[in-house]
């Protein structure tokens, strides 16, 4: 239970270290609408579970445990949220397999913003980086 707690703060704290020290590059450009729509996707063959945690600077946290892949999340959000957030680990409940493989992917507009990849350890266990991504 801890972990997630710890989880969830470190997001918030990057989210917000991020929001913070971003400039604007033109304060008369209003934001794309498409680029409000955020796809999260979790793809691979991970056979454990997830405790995936997405966030942005408004709402704050919401984890989730995800028990198959692949998975996705669709999110419209609003003017006032500026970045977002998505990372997560093995949950207890099951782990995987040396081997395997997740790749974590931020849609904006239908277009990839940011993806990474992870692999579980020799006990299975898999740590996902967070990526950020900062709404224009």
């Amino acid at each position: 239970m801890n972990l997630k707690k710890y989880t969830g703060i470190a997001f918030s704290v990057m989210a917000l270290a991020l929001i913070s020290s971003c400039k604007k590059d033109d304060d008369n450009k209003t934001p794309s609408t498409n680029k409000r729509n955020i796809k999260y996707e979790i793809k691979g063959n991970y056979t454990g579970h997830l405790n995936v945690v997405y966030n942005d600077n408004v709402n704050g946290n919401t984890t989730l445990t995800v028990t198959t892949l692949p998975w996705t999340k669709e999110v419209t959000y609003a003017s006032n949220v500026v970045g977002i957030g998505i990372g997560g680990n093995t949950a207890s409940s099951r782990v995987g397999q040396a081997g395997q493989n997740i790749v974590l992917t931020i849609y904006a507009g239908g277009t990839i913003a940011r993806t990474t990849n992870a692999t579980p350890d020799a006990n299975g266990l898999i740590n996902l980086p967070t990526l950020t991504y900062i709404i224009p």
